[in-house]
């Protein structure tokens, strides 16, 4: 329970007569966070107070011909005021409040989940279309090598991408998996020069077919949509 300021609740301030009548009108509590955790803290008390009434009004109880002290004057006042404070729609305005706070957390989740979801269906059907364009005959440099300029540009983001989705950690496991060996072939086409020879551009393309890699990216797309295995 959070400690209420002294000099808030002094007893006999403005402060306090303010916060028991707000009590008394719990749909009139203001907007401000930290007043509401404040009020609801108050309301616990004088609940718990409530609920042993009779108990602390028996200890409480001074001696006969005793003078009443100041301390007991408000142990006493807060007692009795459990009893005119509509204790039920208090608790269900309370409740609401931890309600709202709770789908907030969850709402922020959801949205969190699906943006990371979001980036891993972007490096799956970026890297299909990577592999399916080394496929293609690219045009030629003056040597007779391979231009793949393009497609060392876009291994590059793709390999940083990579990078950040291994951090965050992967939806799927399987997911996983597949991300770490299309890894492996965007370092090589990455570091690679924009000019390959004929012979290093076709290791690379059978590396990928080796692995399946085409299909099983264009898989975890589908299945990170939803839209089926």
């Amino acid at each position: 329970m959070t400690t209420p300021d002294p000099q808030r609740l002094e007893p006999g301030s403005p402060d306090e007569a303010r916060l028991f009548d707000l009590l008394e009108q719990p749909e009139a509590w203001p907007e401000d966070p930290a007043l509401q955790a404040e009020l609801a803290d108050l309301l616990e008390l004088h609940l718990a107070l409530g609920a042993h009434g009779s108990a602390l009004a028996k200890d409480l109880s001074p001696a006969p011909r005793a003078r009443w002290t100041t301390s007991w004057s408000l142990a006493a006042a807060a007692t009795l005021l459990v009893a005119l404070v509509p204790s039920a729609f208090a608790i269900r305005r309370l409740q609401t409040l931890r309600t709202l706070a709770q789908d907030t957390v969850r709402l922020e989740q959801l949205a969190h989940k699906r943006t990371q979801d979001r980036a891993w269906i972007a490096f799956f059907q970026q890297s299909t279309t990577l592999l399916q364009d080394f496929e293609q005959n690219p045009t030629l440099c003056q040597k007779g090598e391979e231009d793949r300029r393009q497609e060392r540009e876009m291994a590059l983001a793709l390999l940083e991408a990579s990078h950040q989705l291994s951090a965050q950690g992967a939806p799927l496991k399987e997911a996983e998996i597949i991300r770490a060996s299309l890894h492996t072939w965007l370092s090589e086409v990455a570091f690679e020069d924009s000019c390959l020879s004929p012979e290093r551009a076709k290791e690379l393309r059978q590396w990928a077919a080796a692995h399946n890699l085409e299909s099983q990216s264009e898989r975890m797309e589908r299945r990170l949509r939803g839209d089926g295995a």
